[in-house]
């Protein structure tokens, strides 16, 4: 696979996506929740006639959870419990133990779908030594990207990991990417000399970019149902072309 160039000076911090970017979970839909298999529990203890609806529900939860201008970061049992308690707040203890059994269920199940995403070990070792490097995820169980970068042997590549749950706000909440930077020991004015890259062209793109830190977008759309990137945005495909020698040295001394 061909290396791209870069038109960006060697970043002296590197802060990365979780979840599609460094450890992939979509399914074959394109669907990224890891939610779908625990649709059918909520059917099967009467709340839902089909796991369609519960889906719906779920859905218009989240979008009006988030339309607003807040992005606090939700953990998914106070999500299911709030999907439920709407669709028949009467059944309150039924809805409790619901919420056991669905979140037991997710955990015992979710990590199977996990795997590296291509080239990820080879990219963090091409990059290891030369920037520090760290991660800002969302997520709605906090621990867990920490918890899964440490499983698959990544963590030690990062100086900090920061979770959306742990935190208690979810990107593009301007306020995590400011975390972030204290967790580089960054004033807010170095925010120049960090390159922010993953796969959401709002999270991980246009507010870092918006906040004065560089970005590139990881574009997935080949891999899955995604936005396919515009023509004004640096990105990559792959990890292959995401290395300190895709830099343009041209670009770095006239910078």
């Amino acid at each position: 696979m061909p290396m791209l160039t870069l038109k960006s000076a060697l970043p002296e911090w590197i802060f990365f996506d979780c979840f599609n970017t460094l450890i992939d979970d979509f399914d074959d839909t394109g669907d990224e929740s890891g939610l779908g298999p625990l649709f059918y529990l909520p059917v099967e203890a009467g709340f839902y006639t089909t796991e369609t609806d519960f889906k719906r529900d779920y859905d218009e939860w989240r979008k009006l959870e988030w339309s607003g201008n807040g992005w606090d970061e939700v953990e998914l049992p106070s999500r299911l419990r709030a999907v439920l308690m709407k669709r028949d707040a009467s059944r309150e203890d039924e809805i409790e133990a619901l919420v056991d059994e669905m979140l037991g269920y997710f955990k015992k199940g979710y990590p199977k779908t996990l795997r590296l995403t291509s080239g990820v070990c080879e990219m963090l070792r091409a990059w290891h030594g030369k920037v520090k490097m760290g991660v800002v995820s969302n997520f709605f169980l906090a621990g867990a990207p920490e918890h899964f970068l440490m499983k698959f042997g990544l963590s030690g590549f990062f100086e900090f990991i920061l979770d959306s749950a742990k935190f208690g706000f979810k990107k593009p909440d301007p306020r995590i990417y400011f975390e972030s930077l204290r967790s580089a020991g960054l004033a807010a004015n170095r925010a120049k000399t960090v390159l922010f890259i993953g796969d959401s062209l709002i999270n991980d793109v246009l507010t870092p970019a918006r906040l004065n830190m560089r970005a590139i977008y990881f574009d997935r759309s080949a891999d899955r149902p995604s936005v396919k990137s515009p023509s004004q945005i640096q990105f990559i495909t792959h990890w292959d072309q995401f290395r300190p020698e895709s830099f343009t040295a041209d670009y770095q001394s006239s910078h």
